[in-house]
């Protein structure tokens, strides 16, 4: 699969360079894109259309063995995975239980916690990716506006204008839902 990989790439230092993020990340992205997916084979999947997206954006990338490329990469798998959600649209949802051994006098505060975070995690997926990135880059790799800005190429001010536009959309899609449960 490297080879098709570096196909994609016409100079020989952005190839080389691109070896490496695939050698030292790969099963970080994949362990990334199944943790959005809970499937292997659509990990792969997600793995494979993230590596597309970055061999495409090679010269974006100063130092493969970096926190900022990890960051990066990271990024770019549970992307690819959060797209793949997307498009599959019907989510099979599985009893919890199932998943976890929880008691009765647990499973209710459990599954409170549980359908919170699925509710953020949604919300998340179907924003724009504009603002899907900065926040996740900000919140989960707990990057400052300044590095992310150098990350994705943008103005420090355009990054910040995102991270404040997505908090919007994030809080006001919690307040539909908090509504949507009888919270207010």
């Amino acid at each position: 699969m490297l080879v098709f990989y570096t196909l994609l790439i016409e100079e020989e230092s952005d190839k080389a360079k691109f070896e490496k993020i695939y050698t030292l990340y790969r099963k970080k992205m994949w362990y990334s894109a199944n943790s959005v997916l809970n499937d292997s084979h659509l990990a792969e999947d997600a793995v494979h259309n993230a590596f597309i997206g970055i061999a495409k954006n090679m010269k974006r990338i100063e130092d493969a063995d970096s926190q900022k490329t990890l960051s990066y990469v990271i990024t770019a798998a549970k992307n690819a995975a959060i797209d793949i959600l997307r498009k599959s649209k019907g989510i099979q949802e599985t009893d919890i239980d199932e998943l976890y051994d929880v008691s009765d006098k647990e499973s209710s505060s459990f599954y409170k916690a549980f359908e919170a975070e699925d509710f953020i995690t949604k919300t998340l997926a179907a924003m724009p990716a504009v603002y899907r990135d900065v926040l996740y880059l900000l919140i989960v790799e707990q990057m400052t506006e300044k590095e992310i800005a150098e990350l994705l190429g943008r103005k420090p001010g355009t990054v910040h204008q995102q991270v404040r536009r997505g908090r919007m959309i994030l809080k006001e899609e919690l307040m539909k839902g908090a509504k949507v449960n009888g919270n207010k």
